[in-house]
């Protein structure tokens, strides 16, 4: 679905967002809003000559979302410059990978919203391209089981980390730095680490970032075992599939190897 366009209504303007990989919460999130007040927010997409408005988290509509359907779907018309467009409340989850459908249609006779054509569209209300993330994250922060795996693998990477500075300030082989910003690395890479345990039991989308900055703070130590937990690190933070089939990968060169040997 990625030919969809998200929009979210903001202080009674229209928002918009094509082409991108974000989600309306990673949306909302990224322009600064009040998380706790996003469940609230009537929102929707355009796709498939359709233009769907709901909210909250099982994509439901109520009398708020049908009056902002009414209201606003002429100005989305003349923004997506498709007046044809059918208007929908609420969406319909068959299941998973299976085609959503929406639930109620507005007819045109309900739609009371009006735009004069001779009025430029609000600069707010354009349509514009994002070309994605920069990182793109596949990890599903809200899945249970993910987030068990995510915070013992944290913990893991944790515990090593502690024992490598260990090692390396008893055998005064850290960063050719001064002692304040060696102590300060470290106690930052434990930090953000401990954040991410904590972000992964709260299941907080953030904790992702966090564990970036910690696999990129761990690389700065410039100590072999430790960039090699931070590049570990940082791909399991993108993608956890990234490390099982590194793993697989491994286990298949063992097995080779043992049979190589056992002719």
């Amino acid at each position: 679905m990625n030919d969809k366009v998200l929009f979210m209504i903001i202080d009674n303007e229209v928002k918009y967002l094509a082409g991108s990989n974000m989600d309306h919460r990673e949306w909302y999130t990224s322009l600064g809003l009040d998380v706790s007040k996003f469940d609230s927010i009537v929102r929707g997409f355009v796709i498939d000559g359709k233009i769907v408005f709901f909210k909250g988290s099982m994509f439901n509509y109520d009398d708020e979302v049908i009056s902002a359907a009414c209201i606003y779907s002429p100005s989305i018309r003349i923004t997506m410059n498709n007046p044809s467009l059918e208007v929908y409340c609420g969406i319909v989850i068959n299941g998973a990978g299976q085609k959503w459908e929406p639930v109620v249609k507005i007819g045109e006779d309900e739609i009371t919203g009006f735009v004069k054509k001779e009025e430029p569209v609000k600069k707010e209300e354009v349509v514009y391209t994002d070309n994605g993330p920069l990182i793109e994250f596949k990890n599903d922060v809200q899945d249970v089981d993910f987030s068990k795996r995510a915070i013992l693998v944290t913990l893991v990477v944790l515990v090593i980390s502690i024992i490598i500075k260990v090692i390396l300030f008893s055998g005064n082989m850290i960063l050719k730095t001064s002692n304040f910003l060696d102590v300060l690395l470290v106690v930052s890479q434990v930090v953000l680490l401990l954040m991410c345990i904590k972000g992964y039991k709260e299941k907080s989308i953030n904790t992702k970032y966090f564990g970036v900055a910690a696999s990129i703070l761990l690389v700065l130590t410039f100590d072999f075992f430790d960039v090699v937990l931070g590049i570990l690190y940082f791909l399991f933070s993108i993608d956890q599939n990234i490390l099982i089939k590194i793993g697989e990968i491994i286990k298949l060169l063992i097995e080779k190897i043992k049979k190589k040997g056992n002719k």
